[in-house]
């Protein structure tokens, strides 16, 4: 095997692997975008992933003291 016949091989399993990455990474693009809610606005907070944390029994802005765990809802 020739340095041309190397560097043809190389160049053929880049492409094709480059082109497998892009066709996974579209499909796992799809999936998330099917799990997706269909309402994202729902909470009334607006605070969909996080909970407000007071450290010290701070208040929140709604002027309430913060009791219990930061990750208690």
């Amino acid at each position: 095997m020739g340095v041309i016949d190397l560097l043809v091989t190389i160049v053929v399993v880049t492409i094709l692997v480059t082109i497998v990455l892009a066709v996974v990474t579209y499909v796992a693009y799809k999936l998330r975008l099917a799990r997706e809610p269909s309402d994202p606005g729902s909470s009334e907070d607006g605070l969909r992933y996080f909970v407000r944390y007071a450290p010290g029994g701070r208040t929140h802005d709604t002027g309430t003291v913060a009791e219990g765990h930061a990750t208690e809802a």
